[in-house]
């Protein structure tokens, strides 16, 4: 993991564990944290109680007040929201994803997908994808509903680069 940014290793031993509980891929999680967030370097204020996406999203997995309102309501024994908490956001991060992958059957370009644009969008695209369509056309529209049309092929894009490798063209399995 040495072409992990500084930005983002310095929330490795949050993710990490983290990562384990739910079997996902801790540099993905990072990944996605990268590219929602930057590790928290582009949220106001920065850090892992700051905002994004127009105050919408949370935290640095950017989790979107407007479909998570039963977390982003949620606060600890001192009425601080909880969403704030590093671990607390890492960890509903991941729930997330892991959700989205079983969803999926482990299709990771559509679970990376669903965690921006929810899952009915992605399932509706694959739904009208025709039974041969190949990865590539698969990852094109899949990522026609998210966010700048490529969240994951970025995400994946990120993911390889922090592990040191060159990018895959499509990510078809977990």
């Amino acid at each position: 993991m040495s072409q992990l940014p500084a930005r983002l290793s310095r929330w490795l031993p949050t993710v990490e564990p983290i990562a384990a509980l739910y079997r996902l891929d801790p540099l993905l999680v990072l990944a996605i944290m990268d590219r929602e967030s930057l590790g928290g370097d582009a949220l106001t204020p920065k850090g892992p109680s700051g905002t994004g996406d127009h105050g919408h999203g949370r935290g640095l997995m950017q989790v979107d007040d407007r479909a998570h309102k039963g977390f982003v309501a949620a606060v600890d024994d001192l009425g601080r929201p909880l969403w704030q908490d590093p671990a607390v956001n890492v960890l509903y991060g991941c729930r997330l994803l892991r959700r989205n992958l079983d969803a999926l059957d482990g299709y990771v370009v559509g679970a990376l997908a669903a965690y921006n644009a929810g899952l009915g969008r992605v399932r509706s695209v694959l739904a009208r994808l025709p039974a041969d369509a190949t990865d590539a056309h698969r990852l094109v529209m899949v990522d026609s509903v998210t966010t700048g049309q490529d969240y994951a092929r970025d995400v994946l894009s990120r993911r390889e680069r922090f592990a040191g490798s060159a990018p895959t063209p499509a990510a078809s399995g977990a």
